[in-house]
């Protein structure tokens, strides 16, 4: 497929160019591939307990407050939180838990600047309503170690159950006890819980049809339904290794599949699906999938970066 190295050149194509199309994520330093891992073995160091200020996230708040920031960028003078509490017409603290949510997204600078991606996504998707970048957004939260109960929600507590309630995932956190008071662990936890479940239940992600509300508190858990773009797993692959291996040429199949934190688990996809979606970005050129003593590795292109490989996606959909 020759011209397939065209298919990320956007000095050419790109109907926007003043958006730049690389974004570092930062390292997330830890060895979480280990044997026996336990919690507290996969908490980093300035791991934060507390994100989203025990709200759940609504994508009309995240869209307004992205399309500010786009606007005052223009003008050179940051959006204040006391700003957006007002055009928004909700609390001080909503908004800072809204805020701290979208810069984890990867939407937001401090000072409340758009980032790279923060206008890519104002300029092709505006509303928050399309399904592949609600799935590589979910993706950045519930990937990152740093994010403690985002991260530990969707890698090590729903890949258990068939439902689930507050009272069920609180008690998974007591072994973090000698990192946080059992005060802060007893009023936090159920608080950011119930807004994240809120969040996927009723809220920005519940189009991802990952969890569905059965009854007041009680939430149904479900994996593999969502069909996943494949520039979307090209996305969160590659984020996936910024973050975790950074630097590397290539990374095992189970690593991507099923390791924690790893795009298979946290979209929720059993290893066939995983497997197919490999092997059909492997036809479309976009990386190389090898086996070499017996293990399936997946080999990336040095060109192709994890924004880029949105940017295309958007381009793709508003050419359908």
């Amino acid at each position: 497929m020759s011209d397939q190295l065209s298919l990320f050149d956007y000095s050419a194509k790109s109907p926007r160019p003043e958006i730049a199309l690389e974004q570092e994520l930062e390292p997330i330093p830890l060895h979480k591939d280990a044997s026996g891992m336990t919690l507290p073995d996969l908490v980093p160091e300035n791991a934060l307990l507390a994100l989203n200020r025990g709200y759940p996230i609504q994508a009309s708040h995240v869209s307004r407050i992205l399309r500010l920031a786009v606007e005052r960028r223009s003008e050179k003078e940051p959006i204040k939180r006391d700003d957006i509490a007002l055009e928004l017409s909700i609390s001080w603290a909503r908004v800072q838990g809204t805020i701290n949510v979208m810069r984890r997204c990867q939407l937001l600078k401090p000072k409340n600047a758009p980032t790279p991606m923060g206008s890519l996504v104002q300029a092709y998707s505006p509303y928050m309503d399309d399904a592949g970048l609600l799935w590589l957004l979910h993706f950045l939260l519930a990937s990152n170690a740093y994010l403690v109960l985002w991260s530990q929600l969707y890698d090590q507590i729903l890949p258990r159950v068939e439902d689930i309630t507050v009272a069920d995932v609180t008690p998974h956190f007591r072994s973090l006890s000698g990192k946080w008071s059992e005060s802060t662990l007893k009023d936090k936890v159920p608080k950011e819980i119930g807004g994240i479940l809120r969040t996927y239940a009723e809220e920005m992600f519940a189009p991802l049809g990952i969890l569905a509300k059965r009854d007041i508190g009680t939430y149904e858990v479900y994996n593999n339904t969502g069909v996943i773009p494949p520039l979307i797993w090209l996305a969160c692959i590659l984020a996936y290794r910024e973050c975790y291996y950074p630097g590397v040429p290539s990374l095992e199949v189970p690593l991507i599949a099923d390791a924690n934190y790893s795009p298979g688990r946290i979209l929720r996809q059993r290893e066939a699906a995983v497997r197919r979606a490999l092997d059909g970005l492997h036809d479309a050129n976009m990386l190389t999938m090898e086996t070499r003593s017996g293990l399936d590795q997946v080999r990336f292109r040095r060109e192709v970066t994890w924004l880029s490989a949105l940017a295309r996606y958007f381009e793709e959909q508003a050419a359908s």
